[in-house]
């Protein structure tokens, strides 16, 4: 691991936000315009490599800008069985590039990592989809302060692919984190690892 470097003002994160909101599919223009058209809901996360089941999708009526964009819902019996490419968020609307024989995911150059998260340190609310950044919780040596020649870790910015929330009140939680591949490393060697979850309205972290 080479010399840390500076978390400097200007460092956008929008690059792994935009491999899970493309994965999510959930920029698709729907409004009032155009005909009511039943198409297929996702009504249950399924996971990049899964197979859909038929308790995952349902059917809503909406007016679309383009409906061929999206799969029909006279077409379900022929999604139940397949496997999804990339992770489907509950609420999403079903589109035919979302559905293959193998997962797609996670993104050239990226990596999904898992962090193991302390009782009572899981934003609450946190959820698929979110940008976060993960922080070291200690620093190198157990000491509580920084010190003039102590090395901190660099921050690592993400996106919430998954959320495990501790099953007792002394074990811990796992967040499952798309980051970028080079910075895998970095996020195992944290100690005591914490998440913070960043404003949407945030376009780059200072």
């Amino acid at each position: 691991m080479g010399a840390p470097r500076q978390w400097r003002p200007g460092l956008v994160a929008l690059g792994v936000a935009g491999a899970i909101a493309c994965a999510g599919g959930v920029a698709w223009t729907v409004g009032n315009a155009g005909e009511r058209q039943p198409v297929l809901s996702v009504v249950r996360p399924v996971a990049a490599g899964e197979v859909i089941e038929a308790r995952d999708v349902g059917v809503v009526r909406l007016g679309v800008d383009d409906a061929t964009q999206l799969v029909l819902a006279g077409h379900r019996d022929a999604v139940i069985g397949r496997r999804a490419v990339v992770p489907l968020v509950s609420g999403q609307l079903l589109a035919p590039e979302q559905l293959g024989d193998a997962a797609g995911f996670p993104p050239d150059g990226q990596a999904l990592v898992v962090v193991g998260v302390e009782p009572g340190m899981l934003p609450a609310g946190l959820a698929q989809g979110q940008r976060i950044v993960v922080v070291p919780g200690a620093l190198p040596g157990g000491s509580g302060t920084a010190g003039a020649d102590a090395q901190v870790p660099d921050p690592v910015l993400g996106v919430v692919n998954a959320v495990g929330r501790p099953e007792s009140a002394s074990g811990k939680g796992a967040v499952t984190v798309l980051v970028d591949a080079g910075a895998v490393r970095r996020v195992a060697q944290m100690s005591d690892p914490r998440v913070a979850v960043l404003s949407t309205s945030v376009k780059a972290v200072s």
